[in-house]
Order: C-alpha cells, then sequence, then structure tokens
C-alpha cells in the first residue's frame, strides 16, 4: 500500500524576508494554514479562525500548544488540536520563529521541513520601504536581524530560499523545494519497500 506523502512545512527567517508571501504560495498551492491563537484584538479587516484564533489570555493560558511567544505584550501559538485537525487533510504549513520552529521539530520529528527564508539586510531595507514601514521600524528590525545573528537561523532548516529579486522568482524556488521534497520521499520509501 502507497504512504501517504503529509508534511508541515515550517516557515522561518527574519522580519521583512517574505514569509508571509511563501505562505500565501503555498495555500496557492492547497497547502492549509495553521492557524495561531492570540491575546492581541482584532485588526480593522481579520477574522476569527481565519487570520487568528483570538482568545483571552485566561483562554490561551488553557490551550494545549506546540508553541508559543510573546511579542508587544501579546501572547501568539499554534495548538496541538489544529496542527492534528489539519494535517489529517494533507500538507499545512505555519510561520514561526525559531523556538517555534525547533519545538515543531522535537514534536513531530520526520513529519517536519524547515524552510528558511533568507535576504541581505540591503534587500530587508528595500521592502520594508517599499512596503511603507516607518524608518525607526526598519532600523529596528536591521538591527534584530544583525543583533540576534537571525541569518544562523538557517542551521535549523532543511531547505534556504533566499528572497533577493521577484515574487516570480521567489515562488519558482519554493516549487523546486516542494518537488525536491518529494522526490528525497519518493526515493526513501522505494529503498524501504526493496
Amino acid at each position: 500500500m502507497k504512504e501517504r506523502l503529509v508534511m508541515i512545512y515550517i516557515i522561518n527567517g527574519p522580519s521583512g524576508t517574505g514569509k508571509t508571501l511563501v505562505g500565501e504560495y503555498l495555500k496557492s498551492k492547497g497547502i492549509r494554514e495553521l492557524v495561531s491563537h492570540t491575546t492581541r484584538k482584532p485588526r480593522l479587516g481579520e477574522a476569527d479562525g481565519i487570520s487568528y484564533h483570538f482568545v483571552s489570555l485566561e483562554e490561551f493560558r488553557a490551550v494545549d500548544k506546540v508553541e508559543e511567544s510573546e511579542y508587544a505584550g501579546n501572547h501568539y501559538g499554534v495548538s496541538k488540536a489544529e496542527v492534528e485537525s489539519k494535517y489529517q487533510s494533507g500538507d499545512v504549513f505555519a510561520v514561526t520563529d525559531i523556538n517555534g520552529t525547533k519545538s515543531f521539530k522535537r514534536i513531530y520529528k520526520d513529519k517536519v521541513r524547515v524552510i528558511f527564508v533568507d535576504s541581505s539586510p540591503r534587500f530587508l531595507r528595500e521592502r520594508m520601504n517599499a512596503r511603507g514601514d516607518s524608518k525607526e521600524s526598519i532600523r529596528k528590525r536591521i538591527d534584530t536581524y544583525r543583533d540576534y545573528k537571525e541569518n544562523k537561523n538557517r542551521l535549523f532548516a532543511d531547505f534556504i530560499v533566499e528572497n533577493k529579486s521577484s515574487v516570480k522568482k521567489l515562488h519558482r524556488r519554493i516549487d523546486f523545494v516542494l518537488k525536491r521534497h518529494r522526490r528525497q520521499h519518493k526515493r526513501k520509501h522505494q529503498t524501504k519497500c526493496l
């Protein structure tokens, strides 16, 4: 009987590298996003259960989570129930920080493939400038990139995707990752069957 290939793709990388673009492209390929729980209030246009699962701090603490983080006084985390329910229907993905990436790897082991999205500080600055980020915000993010050596998180990646030019090229790189992973899995499965 043929083994079903289902993966949890984790997208990691410094702020501004294009992780959201990668996630949107994975969605267009039929890969479902793991929706995080958060204690922050919804922003205009955000829908509960689609953008985030918006919960109180008490509700957040009660959720059995794969990973969690705190940013600007708000809590974020992906629940085990979210992973288990969506994983049953096919490939899924989540965007996490390095701690979340390590948690997913520790819990789900060989079901996880980490895609690290990287860019040069110069390209990051150009992208954040183009999307309208303030000069202060850009400065802080570049400082964080350098101070925390965020590019070293690539050591935890299965695939490194450079985002340094067009969206079309980024999509081609993601297609290559998906095809390469499926080929690797197919060869591994054939070896097991021999």
